[in-house]
C-alpha cells in the first residue's frame, strides 16, 4: 500500500528531543542488520569450516540463535517508526476520510495496550530473573536475565512508538478539520 498520504509516514521530525529519537530507532536498525549480516557470515564460515574438515565452530547455533531473537526484537521498533512493518489493510484501503483515520486510531489504541502490557511484563521478568540469579548453561554461560533486555528494548520502544502515532493521529485531525 502506498503511505504518501498516511499521517505517520509524513510526520515532520522536529526537534532535539525527535532527533535524538530517530537516532534511538535507526541504532535499533543498524544493530538489527549488523547482526543479521553477523549471522550469515557465521553460517557461512561454519559451513565452509565444517564442509572442508578444519574445524567446527561449536557455539556457532547458539549464537545464531540469539542473533536472530535480538534481531527481530530490535528491528520492530525501527519497522514501526518507518511505517515498513506488516499490515493487513485490506479493509482499510477502501476507506478514507474519518473512517480511516478511525481504523488507524483503533489500531494504534490496541497496539499500544498490547505493547504496554508486554513491556510491563517483560521488565518484570528480567527484574524477577536478576533477583533469582538464573544462569543459561549450554556452550555459553551467562545469567538468564539477558535474554530479556532486547524484549524489554523493544516492547517499550514500541509503546512510545504508539504513543507519538497517537499523538500525530490528534495532529493531522486537528490539520484536517
Amino acid at each position: 500500500m502506498g503511505d504518501a498520504g498516511h499521517p505517520h509516514k509524513a510526520a515532520p521530525v522536529h526537534g532535539r528531543a525527535m532527533r535524538a529519537y530517530r537516532g534511538v530507532m535507526a541504532a535499533t536498525a543498524f544493530i538489527a542488520a549488523m547482526l543479521f549480516a553477523g549471522m550469515a557470515v557465521l553460517v557461512c564460515v561454519d559451513v565452509v569450516l565444517r564442509n572442508t574438515g578444519i574445524t567446527s565452530i561449536a557455539w556457532s547455533v547458539e549464537v545464531t540463535e540469539y542473533m536472530l531473537m535480538i534481531s527481530a526484537f530490535l528491528a520492530a521498533p525501527w519497522l514501526v517508526f518507518a511505517n515498513d512493518h506488516i499490515r493487513v489493510d485490506i479493509l482499510v484501503r477502501g476507506l478514507t476520510g474519518k473512517a480511516r483515520w478511525w481504523c488507524d486510531f483503533a489500531q494504534n489504541i490496541i497496539c499500544l495496550a498490547v505493547c504496554g502490557v508486554l513491556a510491563g511484563q517483560s521488565i518484570y521478568s528480567m527484574l524477577d530473573s536478576a533477583a533469582q540469579g538464573g544462569m543459561v548453561f549450554k556452550v555459553l554461560i551467562f545469567p538468564d536475565w539477558w535474554m530479556a533486555v532486547p524484549m524489554v528494548i523493544s516492547f517499550v520502544l514500541l509503546t512510545i512508538e504508539f504513543i507519538r502515532r497517537l499523538a500525530l493521529d490528534f495532529t493531522h485531525t486537528q490539520k484536517v478539520a
